[in-house]
Order: structure tokens, then sequence, then C-alpha cells
């Protein structure tokens, strides 16, 4: 069996060695001992062999704690959290009849195009095609049905909302992110609030 030992220089652990279980630190910490060895006492370094401690964590007291997030790395975590809620709405696709509509680039693309096609079929200018009006092939592989071109309209709307609310959404919580000055500001931003259904 073996354990660790922290060992710490200017207040940090900055190394950590495996020592067998049966090594005892020293009361002032300068020295660990077992039978047929040891670490010696050398300038400046104290040895912890406290369970669960890193290299990185600061000495404090008597104890070895965990270094404080810097703010901006909680910030950046904060927005990456932020932006991952956003990315798995998008991946799950918009609302539509009790279905799903795919909202990847290429998808939207394509219900970019309908849309187009319905304003020209609406203004009478070109035929709504009959493979529109088959319907939108949802994620389900089902259809919803686009018999006229105002269907297909309400429905590229609708998603086009949809999709906007959700990148727009998430602009103000990022936005709100990086306004926050402080811990406090930061928690109070609640990411999972006001997304679009």
């Amino acid at each position: 069996m073996a354990k660790t030992i922290q060992i710490c220089s200017g207040g940090v652990s900055v190394n950590a060695r495996r020592v067998p279980d049966d090594a005892i630190v020293a009361p002032d910490r300068l020295e660990v001992t077992w039978p047929g060895g040891g670490l010696p006492a050398e300038e400046g370094v104290t040895y912890w062999a406290q369970e669960g401690a890193q290299i990185g964590w600061l000495v404090s007291g008597s104890e070895l704690v965990a270094p404080p997030i810097p703010f901006s790395f909680h910030q950046a975590r904060r927005v990456r959290d932020a932006d991952a809620l956003r990315d798995a709405l998008l991946a799950a696709g918009a609302p539509a009849d009790g279905e799903r509509i795919k909202v990847d680039d290429g998808a939207r693309a394509d219900i970019t195009a309908m849309g187009t096609t319905a304003l020209g079929a609406a203004a009478g200018t070109i035929p709504w095609p009959a493979s529109y009006a088959l319907g939108w092939i949802t994620m389900s592989n089902t259809r919803i049905a686009l018999p006229t071109p105002a269907a297909g309209l309400a429905l590229a709307a609708a998603v086009g909302a949809w999709y906007a609310g959700i990148v727009q959404h998430a602009r103000d919580i990022k936005d709100a992110l990086l306004a926050a000055e402080d811990e406090a500001a930061l928690d109070a931003v609640d990411i999972e609030a006001g997304w679009p259904d």
C-alpha cells in the first residue's frame, strides 16, 4: 500500500510523491520518514499527507485547500454552459404541430427555400409544388401537411421565429454573464430561464 504526500513550497503544493502507507509526516511537516527511508528536510519545503489534496492546492492554516477559481474562469464556464444549453435546444429542433423540425444549417436553408417558394406561390407567380403540399418531414419522420402556400409560410415563419428566439435569448444571457462584475452578479444570471418553448 502507498499514500500520496504533497510537497509544498511557498504555500503551494508544487509536487506529489507516493510513499509507503506507514510513512509518517513530522509534526512540523519538515520531513517524512518510514522504515528504511524518508523525505529529508529541505529549505522552504513542507510535507502534507492530506487525502484528496492535489498539486496546486494552497496551504491554509493546518490544511491544504483548493485554490479559488478566478472570476474570469468562472465567467467563461458559465458562458460555455449557456452555449451548451443553446446547442442542446437547437439540436432538439423547433416545435411544430406536436413534432420537431430540424434547425441545423442545411435544414434552415431548406425551410427558407420553402418559405420563399410559398411567397411566390401566394403571389401567384409560381405554382405551389406538390412536393411541398405533401408535407414537411419532421425529426420523427412524419409529415406536417402544407396543402397551401399559406401553410408553408406559417411553418417557415414559426420555425424561423423559434430559431431566432433561441439565438437571441442565448445572446442576452451571454451579454448578462459578460457584464457581471463579481461572483454574486454572475451567479444571479439564470441561464435556464426564459428560453422559447
